[in-house]
């Protein structure tokens, strides 16, 4: 007795998992016929259902230059915002609990955006991508003749400068040929200078040399004054070259102002060929793709939906066949 009590244990699941099987042999039609029901049912149901489609449009945001007129990101900001959809409501008399859930997408590194909608009103889906379109591109129209105004008118700024520039140019150029002059006067002058001193030098010598011999008190005067002048001489030659360098230094200065001016100009000129390369570099946005409505249904997914039921339908019916099992075992042990 007490061996049976030690074999039974190892026995017992064995036995109870057997017994399932019976339940679920001995219910197979119960079973089945909620299965087919449920998978039948599903199946009317998905047929009776509206079909919904995905109608979807794609646009690439244009640019100005290297610059993007807006990005992707925040055009799909405002169109989650519903920045658009109070216009495309108003405009195409749609009420906000009829009007459609909008689904956004910017592809990484992309200037693209796609924008979708699933729904059974594939024409007035349609309509509101179509709204969509015209709205964000008229919005970036704006947005690059605002751009090309400024840039026109930082053109129109520059060649005014380069002008008063050139105005400048031509004044400095003006003040460097006086300065030319007086360089040329002074060096006329050190060349007159130089002839008197080498005359009152001439006048030194024969002076020294005559007091050598007559020592009168005219002939030291005269030597006295010639050396006087000889030595104011060669101060007034000191003081024109220093005149002479110091207008050289102006008019190199009048120069190296004169070659900063043209960098400026340089610089000018290469700031208005950018403008002009950024206007001819625009590129509105555009329409890749307009609204199209997909060629088969999104939804419902028939298929997905019956082998959904089911399995939901074989889950009910085993429970449903172990739950009258149990209801009919109840009733016998009680009667």
């Amino acid at each position: 007795m007490n061996q049976e009590e030690k074999i039974r244990p190892e026995y017992e699941d064995e036995i109870d998992l057997m017994d399932y099987v019976k339940v679920i042999i001995k219910r197979k039609r119960l079973i089945l016929t909620i299965f087919l029901g449920s998978a039948i049912v599903a199946g009317v149901f998905s047929f009776m259902m509206a079909k919904v489609y995905k109608i979807d449009t794609s646009l690439e945001v244009g640019r100005i230059g290297s610059s993007m007129i807006e990005a992707p990101g925040q055009v799909i900001e405002k169109i989650k915002g519903d920045v658009y959809g109070i216009f495309i409501r108003e405009k195409l008399e749609i009420l906000e609990q009829d009007y459609p859930k909008i689904k956004t997408e910017n592809p990484k590194d992309t200037r693209l955006m796609n924008i979708k909608i699933e729904s059974s009103e594939t024409e007035k889906a349609k309509n509101i991508l179509k709204k969509f379109n015209s709205l964000i591109l008229a919005e970036h129209q704006e947005k690059i003749e605002n751009k090309k105004e400024l840039i026109e008118k930082d053109i129109k700024t520059a060649e005014e400068k380069i002008k008063l520039v050139e105005s400048d140019i031509e004044k400095t150029k003006n003040k460097i040929k006086p300065v030319e002059n007086d360089i040329k006067r002074v060096e006329n002058k050190i060349e007159y200078t130089k002839e008197e001193k080498e005359n009152l030098e001439d006048k030194v010598e024969a002076l020294e040399e005559v007091l050598v011999y007559e020592q009168t008190p005219g002939t030291q005067f005269a030597l006295f004054d010639a050396k006087e002048k000889l030595a104011a001489k060669s101060k007034e030659i000191e003081n024109l070259y220093l005149t002479i360098n110091s207008l050289v230094r102006s008019k190199e200065d009048l120069e190296v102002k004169i070659n900063s001016l043209k960098t400026s100009i340089e610089n000018l000129n290469s700031q208005i060929n950018s403008l002009k390369a950024s206007l001819d570099n625009i590129k509105p946005t555009k329409v890749i793709k307009t609204p199209t409505v997909s060629e088969n249904p999104v939804a419902p997914n028939k298929k997905l939906n019956i082998a959904i039921a089911g399995i939901l339908g074989l889950f009910v019916g085993i429970f449903w066949a172990f739950g009258k099992e149990w209801w009919e075992n109840s009733k016998l042990k009680m009667g």
